[in-house]
C-alpha cells in the first residue's frame, strides 16, 4: 500500500510539473508580444509593460505560439538586438505557414524603426517558410558588401510590405540596395514603400535573382532609388513580376533601365499603375529588356521617362519581347532615338496607345529619330493592328492584321493602306519591297546595352 501511495504521489508531482511547463511554453492566446529596446527577453512580452529587448526572441515565440502579433515599440538596432553577425541586424526566421505580423503603433508618437545605422550590416535577413509582413514600421541605415542592403529574402521565404511599412536610405555594393529576393523568394508590395536606397550595381529599390523569385506589387511606391542599372528595380534569371496599382517613379539609373531593368529571360507584367519620370543615362528610361527578357503593357502607363540615348519609355535589346495590349506610353523623351520605344527585338502591339509628336506637348513622346517607335533590327517580327488614324493614336493602318516585317531583309506587305502619316516610326533605312538591315547591324550595336 505504502508504494502504491508512493507511485500515485509520484504521479501527481510530474504531471504538475510538465504540465507547467506546457503552459509556459504555451501562453494564453492575446492580442500581440511587444518589443522595446530597455525589455527584457526574460519578460513573457504580453505587455507593453513586460516587453521583450529582441525581436528574435519575439519572433521565437510568435512561431511556436497561438499569438501571431509582434508589435514593435521605438528603435531596435544592433545593441538592443544584441547581435554580433556580421551581415546582418536581425534574423527572422520560422518553419511555418502561419503568417507573422510585425508592425509598429499606428498612432505611436515614437514610430517604430528597425535600424542597421552605424553597423554596417544589412538589416534584415529572412529566412525560412513563415509568412512575414510588416505594416506601421520603418526598416532604414542597413549597409550591405552583399546583396540586399534592408531586407534579403533567403529561398523561399515571403515578405509582404503593408501600409505604412517603409524600406527607407539602404545601401547594397550587389544587388538591391533596399530589397534582395532571392530564388524561390516572393515580396509582396501592398501598401508600403520602398525609397531613397542605392545599389553600387543594379536593383536600387529592388533586386530579384534566381528562377521563381516573385515581385507582386498590389500598391505601393517605389521612388528616389538609384543604382549603375536598374534604378528602382532589377530582375533577373527568370525572375517575373505583376504590377497592380501604385507607381515606380524618380529612380535613376547611371546606365541603363531608369525605372525598370529586365536581365536573363525576366518577365514582368503591367495590368495597372504607373513608370514614370525615371532616368536613365544610356537606354530605357522607364524600362530596358535585356537577355530573352518580356514585357508585356496591359493597362496603366509609361510616361515621363527620359533616356540619354534610346529608348525613353522602353528600350529592348535583339532578343527582348515587347508586347503592348493596352494602357498608353506618352511624354517619354530620348535623346537620340525612339522617344516611346527603342525595339531591336520582337514588338507586338494589339492595343493601346503610344503618342507621337504630333499631338499635345504634355502627351508627346520625342527624339532626334522615331518620337514614338525606332525599330533598330529585327530577328522575329513587327505587328501593329487595330489602329485607327487620329492624334490620339500615331502608329496608323488601316487593315486589322496591319503589316509584318518576320525578319531582316524580309517583304513588307504593302497591301496595307499605309498612307497615313508614319513620320513617328523610323526605320534605318527607307522602306522598300526589300527592307535591308545590313547597314544598320554594324552601326554599334554591341556598344547599346553593356551590362554595368
Amino acid at each position: 500500500m505504502k508504494k502504491l501511495l508512493l507511485v500515485l504521489f509520484m504521479f501527481v508531482i510530474s504531471a504538475a510539473f510538465f504540465g507547467s511547463c506546457v503552459i509556459f511554453r504555451r501562453p494564453p492566446s492575446g492580442d500581440s508580444y511587444f518589443v522595446h529596446a530597455e525589455g527584457s527577453d526574460r519578460n513573457d512580452g504580453l505587455s507593453e509593460e513586460t516587453p521583450f529587448r529582441s525581436l528574435f526572441k519575439a519572433m521565437a515565440m510568435a512561431v511556436s505560439t497561438p499569438i501571431k502579433t509582434i508589435t514593435v515599440m521605438g528603435t531596435l538596432n544592433a545593441e538592443s538586438e544584441q547581435s554580433t553577425n556580421r551581415e546582418r541586424v536581425f534574423l527572422v526566421q520560422g518553419m511555418s505557414s502561419e503568417p507573422v505580423l510585425i508592425r509598429g503603433k499606428s498612432s505611436a508618437d515614437d514610430p517604430a524603426l528597425l535600424s542597421g545605422a552605424g553597423s554596417g550590416r544589412r538589416v534584415i535577413l529572412v529566412r525560412g517558410t513563415v509568412p512575414i509582413r510588416f505594416e506601421n514600421i520603418e526598416i532604414s541605415g542597413g549597409i550591405s558588401s552583399m546583396e540586399g542592403g534592408g531586407i534579403s529574402l533567403g529561398p523561399g521565404s515571403t515578405v509582404t510590405l503593408g501600409p505604412g511599412a517603409v524600406v527607407r536610405d539602404n545601401q547594397s555594393n550587389t544587388i538591391g540596395g533596399g530589397i534582395m529576393i532571392s530564388s524561390g523568394g516572393t515580396l509582396i508590395v501592398d501598401g508600403g514603400n520602398i525609397l531613397e536606397n542605392r545599389s553600387a550595381s543594379v536593383g536600387g529599390g529592388i533586386g530579384a535573382m534566381g528562377q521563381n523569385s516573385s515581385l507582386i506589387i498590389l500598391d505601393g511606391i517605389i521612388s528616389r532609388n538609384h543604382a549603375v542599372g536598374g534604378g528602382g528595380v532589377a530582375m533577373y534569371q527568370r525572375s517575373n513580376s505583376v504590377f497592380s496599382r501604385g507607381s515606380i517613379h524618380d529612380n535613376t539609373a547611371e546606365m541603363t533601365g531608369g525605372g525598370i531593368m529586365l536581365n536573363h529571360e525576366a518577365v514582368f507584367i503591367l495590368e495597372g499603375g504607373q513608370i514614370n519620370n525615371n532616368r536613365a543615362g544610356n537606354s530605357g528610361g522607364g524600362i530596358v529588356l535585356l537577355d530573352r527578357s518580356d514585357f508585356s503593357l496591359r493597362s496603366g502607363n509609361i510616361s515621363g521617362n527620359q533616356a540619354g540615348e534610346h529608348g525613353g519609355g522602353i528600350a529592348s535589346d535583339e532578343s527582348g519581347i515587347i508586347s503592348i495590349q493596352g494602357g498608353y506610353i506618352g511624354s517619354n523623351q530620348a535623346a537620340i532615338r525612339g522617344g516611346g520605344v527603342f525595339s531591336s527585338g520582337v514588338f507586338v502591339k494589339s492595343g493601346g496607345t503610344i503618342y507621337g509628336s504630333d499631338v499635345p506637348e504634355d502627351t508627346a513622346n520625342s527624339a532626334a529619330e522615331g518620337s514614338a517607335v525606332f525599330i533598330y533590327r529585327n530577328d522575329g517580327f513587327f505587328r501593329i493592328r487595330e489602329i485607327s488614324a487620329g492624334s490620339d493614336m500615331v502608329l496608323d493602318t488601316a487593315a486589322d492584321d496591319g503589316w509584318t516585317i518576320s525578319s531582316p531583309a524580309a517583304s513588307i506587305d504593302q497591301s496595307a493602306d499605309q498612307s497615313a502619316d508614319q513620320s513617328d516610326i523610323y526605320y534605318p533605312d527607307s522602306i522598300t519591297d526589300e527592307w535591308d538591315l545590313e547597314s544598320a547591324e554594324t552601326e554599334g550595336q554591341e556598344e547599346l546595352y553593356s551590362e554595368p
